[in-house]
């Protein structure tokens, strides 16, 4: 860290200060929740990574975007309260445990009890688990670390079995048969957010089944055709005029010549296949649904590690795939096998297991959501509880208006074990929070727990309140559960839109009567620069840490935040964490340049000083970025306010405003030097403030010396607010027009290779008066900043002058006269050039787009590019023609 006795480096190097400043923050207790001036809460709950988990690009967004709304918040004066936690991710950490003991011990969990197993997992993850908590830190993550809950804490386990047994006395907690997808390996129920649907290459197999005292035939296509083995029906469409007199006959299944119905059912489709559907209710979910509708048995033919049972006939014992060959060769045998069609369809494959998934029916435990779902739907159509961006209510509604009861029981050991108990006395079963419990129906302790534990989302869906210190009042009273109930903003990703965000609503409308966060901001999944998914087989992930280490954690912070506000995905190109260090570095820079004058500086607040327009000029400048910051942070629009602070820092303080600043530095007027750096510090220290919730680092480090004594830390600063100041002079316009047009004529000089230390002659036709008077009195600093010797004002009725580089602006024209300062015949060669160069170019690519073969053929992002090319071409020959014209005449 810097301090005003030391000298400053001349390169900001990131890894000599980050450390040390956040160790500083944490240990001097910045990151915990102090009241402010706002007297009001601001509340984060952090989703929690898994403890299994390492630190990603969709971790380090959304760690950096929850940080900048918690710094900002904190500056503005809130209470405010970054809630950390990990997630103790019951699927993945019992796998990496699984294979820990296989690989050490030759064992498999089945070989301990359940005790044994659970304290191996233990002692991972007390070793082991919470890395990617360490990761986050060097993110500048400023959340309060000793709020830090991990879900299988006992204060989570007192709210996950309080809500657990409060539901099942309600009777929306049941047991019952039901359909889920089954981890072969793992050998447990999973959620759909743990299938990952993988292109498998297959094939449908058309397999005929005979109507029962009929010649008719019924074909069927299937790309699982071992399923047969368990059909309980053939449906077809009521409407199919090829079938519907076989509605309420009965076909039969080949090879087990079982005897089933033909139903009618509208989710036949009659334009898609053979219009036949064979119906196997306990391993297909559609099968299973039309199976419930005309109430078929369920035959099941497979046992929980993945093997057909008594009911695979001969096949008994296979894995669905080997039983397959023996399925489709015995039908060939029998001719009943028609056809094979290849085809490349998405199969379901366990995130973690990576096996197959199967649909399989078992006694599970479910829960109603429909009332819950149907409040949580009000409060976002109410805008009780409001998306960022609003459109992603859609993927909300789509889940919540019809919702499915929810599997939350999973055949695993780690995790909330099910509060259910039976009694081996009198068989009478409850739910209980104690873990001693007493059976209620005859008093017995003689019970026995149910085996499976919860979903993972279940602990998860209670998080907003749970780690508030609910339900224990005590601990409820110790977290200030009242101050900051209901939080703020909940940030997350739209891939858990319905498996997270809707049930914390469901959960917390259901036990604390009050919705769980104001805001949903949905943030977008971070890509590679060429919109593909990062993963370990692509070679394309880019490791944050590295990024850390390479370009430091303001660049990467600035970057992810500068690519996010509403879009879907941000497409993160190396490049621009390259650009974004170059930007750390350029306020870096200008802090260097500054710093010893702003020693000099005597601290008075510039509403102490007649301003001339320079000055009146940054301070509106930096006023409207404060406008824009404020409201682009407040509706989460991260891209905004980084373009804003950008535009300022790099345009506005470092390439204009120092520089015409550096004559009155270097200048001899000690009064109008004094004023001049008052300013420049004040615009500074407010520079610095807008841009610290994005930027931490840096802005810290560089506050240590540009601060005033009694001043503390930038973290805790006010953060700047819009002013209401009516520029009555139109200052701030005339100074941009100022620097447009030094710009401009900038622009021109090079576009004739003229030296940037030639001096040349202006001509200005302006069209204001007003404007023209400013133009007169900032003439001194148009003369060092364009490199000028003679500048001339004029009405825009005065002749336009020849021979000479011309621009226009809106508030006038610019003419450079050229006779005697270049060669105007080898300027008109070097035109004549490049226009005939253009021109083939522009040719070329204009016939291409005429070519009709090649418009047929290309891709059309060919074609676009092409048409793009003939465009950027013409309008060159263009401009080039309107050059040589002008030096021509």
């Amino acid at each position: 860290m810097s301090n005003q006795n030391n000298e400053i480096p001349k390169i900001y190097s990131p890894e000599s200060c980050e450390k040390s400043w956040y160790e500083k923050w944490e240990k001097e207790g910045y990151f915990k929740p102090r009241a402010g001036k706002r007297n009001e809460s601001f509340c984060i709950i952090m989703p929690p990574p898994n403890v299994t988990g390492i630190l990603h690009m969709g971790h380090a967004l959304d760690a950096t975007t929850q940080d900048i709304l918690t710094r900002y918040k904190r500056m503005k004066g809130f209470e405010a309260l970054w809630l950390p936690g990990m997630d103790h991710a019951g699927i993945a950490t019992q796998s990496v445990v699984e294979k820990k003991i296989e690989t050490e011990e030759g064992k498999t969990r089945h070989d301990l009890t359940r005790e044994e197993f659970l304290e191996k997992v233990w002692d991972w993850k007390e070793h082991h688990g919470g890395i990617i908590q360490k990761q986050q830190r060097s993110l500048g993550s400023s959340c309060d670390w000793n709020y830090s809950m991990f879900t299988m804490d006992p204060e989570a386990n007192a709210a996950v079995n309080k809500v657990f047994v409060d539901l099942y006395n309600e009777g929306l907690i049941y047991q019952s048969d039901y359909i889920v997808n089954w981890d072969t390996v793992l050998q447990s129920a999973i959620s759909d957010a743990e299938v990952e649907h993988v292109d498998v290459q297959g094939a449908y197999y058309h397999i005929q089944y005979s109507v029962k005292d009929s010649d008719e035939k019924l074909i069927v296509a299937t790309t699982r055709p071992e399923t047969l083995l368990g059909d309980t029906a053939v449906a077809v469409n009521p409407e199919d005029d090829r079938f519907k007199h076989l509605i309420g006959k009965t076909a039969i299944v080949p090879l087990c010549n079982r005897e089933v119905p033909i139903v009618g059912d509208d989710y036949v489709d009659i334009e898609k296949g053979t219009g036949c559907l064979k119906v196997t209710p306990g391993h297909d979910f559609n099968d299973f649904e039309i199976g419930r509708r005309h109430r078929l048995p369920i035959v099941n033919i497979m046992n929980k590690d993945g093997t057909l049972n008594d009911s695979g006939l001969q096949w008994k014992g296979m894995t669905a795939k080997k039983a397959r060959k023996g399925v489709l060769e015995e039908l060939k045998n029998q001719n009943l096998f028609i056809k094979e069609e290849p085809v490349t369809h998405q199969v379901g494959h366990g995130d973690r297991s990576k096996s197959v998934i199967e649909p399989l029916v078992s006694k599970q435990w479910f829960l109603n959501t429909k009332e819950m779902a149907k409040r949580s739907v009000d409060a976002i159509e109410s805008d009780e509880t409001v998306f960022y961006p609003k459109q992603w209510e859609n993927t909300f509604f789509s889940w919540m208006r019809e919702p499915r009861d929810w599997c939350i029981s999973r055949q695993l050991w780690w995790g909330h074990r099910i509060p259910v108990f039976s009694c081996k006395d009198c068989n009478h079963q409850w739910a209980d929070e104690s873990q001693q419990p007493v059976c209620p129906k005859c008093n017995s302790k003689n019970s026995e727990q149910d085996p499976d534990v919860l979903d993972t989302w279940f602990s998860s869906a209670l998080w907003p309140f749970s780690t508030l210190g609910w339900p224990i009042e005590e601990r409820m009273k110790e977290r200030k559960f009242d101050t900051f109930f209901p939080t703020t903003v909940l940030v997350t990703g739209f891939d858990i839109i319905f498996f997270w965000v809707a049930r914390m609503m469901m959960m917390s409308f259901k036990n604390i009567g009050k919705k769980p966060f104001e805001h949903i901001y949905i943030h977008a999944i971070v890509r590679d620069k060429e919109g593909r998914k990062m993963s370990k087989s692509l070679g394309n992930g880019i490791d944050p840490l590295e990024v850390c280490e390479q370009y430091g954690a303001d660049a990467l912070r600035y970057t992810l935040a500068a690519g996010s506000g509403y879009n879907r995905t941000l497409n993160l190109d190396p490049a621009n964490i390259e650009g974004n260090r170059n930007f750390i570095n350029k306020l870096w820079n200008a802090f260097r340049f500054i710093a010893p004058s702003l020693q000099e500086a005597e601290g008075k607040d510039p509403s102490e000083y007649q301003l001339d327009a320079q000055e009146k000029w940054i301070l509106l400048e930096i006023n409207e970025v404060s406008k824009v910051m404020n409201e682009s942070l407040d509706i989460y629009r991260f891209d905004d306010a980084c373009s804003a602070i950008y535009q300022f820092t790099y345009e506005k303080f470092c390439s204009w405003f120092i520089e015409l600043s550096k004559p009155i530095l270097y200048g001899d007027d000690a009064t109008v030097k004094s004023q001049r750096v008052d300013v420049l510090k004040y615009t500074f220290k407010k520079m610095l403030k807008l841009l610290h919730p994005i930027a931490p680092y840096v802005t810290e480090e560089i506050w240590t010396t540009v601060k005033d004594d009694k001043e503390d830390l930038l973290i805790i600063q006010d953060y700047p607010e819009f002013e209401e100041i009516k520029d009555i002079s139109n200052t701030r316009e005339n100074m941009n027009n100022l620097i447009d047009i030094v710009s401009l004529t900038r622009n021109l000089r090079q576009s004739v290779n003229l030296p940037p230390k030639e001096e040349i002659e202006l001509i200005f036709l302006n069209k204001n008066k007003d404007f023209a008077d400013f133009l007169s009195e900032q003439e001194v600093y148009l003369y060092n900043l364009a490199r000028i010797k003679k500048l001339s004002i004029l009405d825009q009725s005065s002749t336009r002058p020849t021979k000479s580089l011309v621009g226009a602006l809106p508030t006038g024209e610019i003419f450079i006269p050229l006779e005697g300062v270049i060669d105007l015949d080898e300027q008109i060669k070097r035109i004549k050039k490049d226009l005939d160069k253009n021109e083939k170019e522009f040719t070329k690519f204009t016939k291409k787009l005429q070519n009709k073969n090649f418009v047929d053929k290309a891709p059309p992002a060919v074609i676009e590019e092409t048409k793009e090319k003939a465009e950027n071409y013409r309008i060159k020959v263009e401009a080039l023609k309107e050059n040589l014209e002008r030096f021509q005449s």
